[in-house]
């Protein structure tokens, strides 16, 4: 199993960081959007984030999809 990275959206200027949670057995089932920082240590819990998303992605692409768009209505709202 490919192991899905964490990135910065939007690709150019990211404000912000979008870590997928648990992948032991199988693809993540969660998503964390928060701002862009240095994480403090390797748990997800242990970073702020703005907002929680579940899914039920098999295809990391199709996740970048619907997250993308999450982070961008996020960025609007919040007024990054």
């Amino acid at each position: 199993m490919a192991y899905w990275d964490s990135y910065g959206y939007p690709e150019n200027e990211p404000k912000v960081w979008i870590t997928f949670g648990t992948q032991k057995d199988g693809p993540p089932q969660v998503a964390f959007l928060g701002p862009i920082r240095q994480p403090e240590g390797d748990s997800t819990k242990a970073v702020e984030y703005y907002q929680e998303v579940a899914g039920r992605w098999t295809d990391e692409r199709a996740a970048h999809v619907d997250l993308n768009k999450i982070a961008k209505d996020l960025i609007e709202h919040k007024r990054l």
